[in-house]
């Protein structure tokens, strides 16, 4: 059995990975010393599908493997364990519930908008 990343995988992981040192790193420490939760970082983060990580592709997600949700966390998590832990229980225990155990209409209805960055109502 071969474990190595394949080459779309290894590609996945380097975008989360510079777009967290781009984008997140930088204020990472400010962040944490005000206490403050960027809210405005997520529709960047829905963008790049990473709200959406698992979900079809029909409902605005990205249609990934686990193994690519993980990199996906990691690489988050390299750079800010907040923003980390705030996008894997959104992918893992939102929209993947509501993605396998939802209607088709509730589906329909609110997958997009969370794959998008959680814009339910907008």
């Amino acid at each position: 059995m071969d474990f190595r990343l394949t080459q779309d995988q290894e590609l996945l992981r380097q975008t989360i990975r510079e777009l967290s040192e781009s984008e997140i790193q930088p204020h990472q420490l400010q962040w944490d010393e005000d206490q403050h939760f960027p809210v405005e970082l997520v529709p960047a983060l829905g963008r790049l599908c990473l709200m959406g990580i698992q979900v079809d592709e029909e409902h605005a997600g990205a249609a990934m493997a686990t193994l690519d949700y993980c990199l996906c966390i990691e690489e988050l998590a390299r750079v800010c364990p907040a923003i980390a832990l705030s996008v894997a229980p959104h992918d893992g225990l939102c929209v993947a519930h509501l993605d396998r155990f939802g209607t088709d209409e509730q589906c329909r209805h609110f997958l997009p908008p969370l794959a998008r960055g959680e814009q339910i109502g907008a």
